[in-house]
């Protein structure tokens, strides 16, 4: 894979920006390109780290493996960290088979799918309650 077209992948979320500056110079100064996404925004305001899912640290698709490798050792990361609960990879599983939204990032598809099923709740409710007034009436 070329390292100039490597996508970037996340391999760690932190609530604080002085909790990722340790491990991206730990990263960093083994050679792996880092990136940080969410930085600014939970930099301006520490309250909105949780809402938008942490400060994600992101390395090149080509150092992945050695990044994992570092953090490991370092004791950043634990093997359970890598294995997403079974809830969420069926989650994701069933939602990919939907045309529209398997092209999506998992942080879009979710409320998309909550909302679907929020409209269509509320659709049902509003249907039967106007049988009821119908039929009572």
């Amino acid at each position: 894979m070329d390292r100039n077209t490597d996508k970037f992948i996340t391999v760690l979320t932190f609530t604080y920006s002085h909790e990722l500056a340790v491990v991206r110079g730990r990263l960093e100064s083994e050679g792996i390109v880092c990136n940080a996404q969410d930085e600014v925004t939970a930099q301006v305001n520490p309250l909105y780290s949780n809402a938008i899912g942490g400060i994600k640290l992101q390395v090149k698709e080509s150092d992945l493996e050695r990044a994992v490798e570092i953090l490991k050792e370092s004791g950043y990361l634990h093997e359970g960290d890598l294995q997403p609960p079974l809830f969420i990879t069926g989650l994701v599983k069933y939602i990919a088979q939907f045309p529209l939204l398997k092209n999506l990032r998992l942080e879009i598809r979710l409320p998309l799918i909550v909302a679907l099923a929020v409209l269509l709740v509320a659709g049902i409710i509003y249907f039967v309650s106007y049988v009821a007034i119908c039929f009572l009436s």
